[in-house]
This record gives structure tokens, sequence and C-alpha cells, in this order.
């Protein structure tokens, strides 16, 4: 006897569990798939089944930003229903499209009844990195270094690596920094995010202050929901090398990738060899804007007399 509330109990729950899902009518409402992977600019295809006795009834589609709101019809995003099947298709997805879809079913007179929910994911492939050297302002004695960049992916899911190759036998001591979306401590291999609004581009990681050791940076862009990735990597001092090293940066574990992408950059001119080729590429500048300057005075002289 001591057992039949508890019975009593689970046996009310059930009915109250059954009610979430079907009506007198019979009504129950079901989403496929639970979740769905999407490239963007292709077509995702959202569906919603349902089971009716009453002919009176409406369909309409939702999504949770970050509550739920009717989805208005346009030329991008087109319910159809047929055989008590409504099918959402949003062509073209971008990335804002990502989120949670509902469907409600209404009868008349009767509460409206929910769909489970398919969450829509829409997938950006990350492009090839690039890598950047950064000139010190005293470049025979300052801290060179390499920045590599990818951008523009989503979801935030990624692993950026240094790898390095050289036949010289004492770089084992080179400090490394590799970068992981999401990161598993923020503070520990991933910098603060930088400021929203701020812009990535050559001239800004090729002269922007550097940190003082190897480190990870995100930016997450509010509008697009891309995601850029870059991360500091200091080069060691040429004159402690035998030999040129050559650095590659990795970029992988997204799920639209199937394989690894890289960029390669090889270190081996010193400094001062390089500062003469970007001096003498200098004088060549000058040489050839003071010969356009002499030749406009010749002319306006000549058109003067």
């Amino acid at each position: 006897m001591a057992k039949l509330p508890h019975l009593c109990f689970l046996l009310l729950l059930a009915g109250q569990a059954s009610a979430l899902t079907a009506t007198p009518e019979g009504l129950m409402v079901r989403q496929y798939p639970p979740s769905l992977s999407v490239m963007r600019g292709e077509t995702a295809t959202l569906s919603c089944h349902f089971k009716v006795g009453s002919l009176k009834y409406g369909v309409q589609w939702f999504k949770v930003k970050p509550e739920k709101q009717l989805i208005p019809k346009s030329s991008r995003l087109i319910a159809v229903e047929k055989n008590q099947t409504s099918t959402l298709e949003i062509t073209g997805v971008a990335l804002e499209d990502s989120g949670w879809y509902y469907c409600q079913v209404n009868v008349l007179q009767k509460d409206p009844e929910w769909g489970n929910g398919t969450e829509l994911i829409v997938l950006a492939p990350p492009p090839a990195p690039k890598i950047y050297l950064q000139i010190p302002p005293d470049p025979q004695t300052g801290q060179w270094a390499l920045l590599c960049l990818t951008g523009g992916f989503h979801p935030s899911k990624l692993t950026l690596t240094w790898t390095y190759q050289s036949t010289a036998a004492n770089i084992d001591n080179l400090s490394v920094t590799n970068c992981t979306l999401p990161a598993v401590n923020p503070h520990m291999n991933l910098s603060q995010h930088l400021a929203d609004g701020a812009l990535l581009s050559s001239d800004w990681l090729v002269n922007s202050k550097l940190p003082q050791q190897p480190e990870c940076f995100q930016l997450m862009d509010n509008h697009s929901q891309e995601v850029y990735l870059f991360s500091v990597f200091f080069l060691p001092l040429k004159q402690s090398l035998a030999t040129g090293i050559t650095f590659t940066c990795d970029v992988q574990d997204h799920p639209a990738m199937t394989t690894a992408l890289t960029a390669s950059f090889t270190w081996d001119a010193s400094p001062n060899e390089l500062m003469v080729h970007l001096n003498i590429l200098k004088m060549c500048f000058l040489s050839a804007m003071t010969v356009v300057f002499f030749l406009e005075v010749k002319h306006f002289s000549v058109k003067g007399k």
C-alpha cells in the first residue's frame, strides 16, 4: 500500500508529458531534422509534420533571437504546406540565419502546439592562412616577428598551430603559442577580444605594437558573425642560427574543413642583409622620383619659353 501514492504520481507525470505533444483531437507536432548543418550560400530545408483532425488550423514559423519571433514572409524564406507537413526553405543562407527554428500549429479554439525545434548551423570555412613579417623599429637590434592570420569562418571552432623545420641543432628552445577555439582557458592561450569594429588589415598587422610574448588574438564581427584569429610568433636572432628555418602556420579542426590549410615562411636572411635590400629599393624609388621631378621641371621650363 505504501507504493500506491508513488505509482499514482508516476501516472500523473505520464499524463502531463503526453499532454505536451497531443490534444484531445490527436494533434502532434514533430520537427526534423533536430539539427541541420549547411554551408553558407546553400539552401536549408526545415520540416514540420503534424496530425490534426480539424480543417481549421494554421502553421507559423518562429526563430529564437533570443526570444521567439515570427518569421516574416520574404523571397528568401518560403514556407510551403502540403499533406500536414510545413516546410521552411531558406535560400542563400547567411551566418545570421544560424539559430533555433520552431513551428507552431494553431487549431481553432485550442491552445497552440509547438514543435520540438530544429537548430540550423551555418558553416563558413576559413581561408588559407596568411603570414606577415613585422619589422621592428630598430631592425638590427629589435625583435622580428611573424603573424599568421585566418578569418571569416563560422562557427568559432579552429586550431592554429606553428611548426618549424631546420637542420640547426639549437632551435628546440623556440617559444611557440598555438591557438584553439573555443579556448579551454581563455587566459592561458587566447587574449581578450579586440575592440569591436577594429579592422584587420596588412598595414595594421605589420605596424601594430606587439605583445611581449607569443600570443593569440581573436576578433568577431558582430554584424556578419565572422571570426578572425591570428597568432604572433617571435623569430630567433639570426646570429644564433647556423642555417635558415622554415616556419609553417597550420589551420585545422574546423567543422567545414576536410584538410588542413597551411602557409610557410623561410627565415633565411639576416636583418642586416634584408635591410640592405630594402635600402636599395628605397634608393631606386627616390632616384625614380628625382628623375620624374626633373622631367616635370624641364617640361614646364620649355612650356614657359
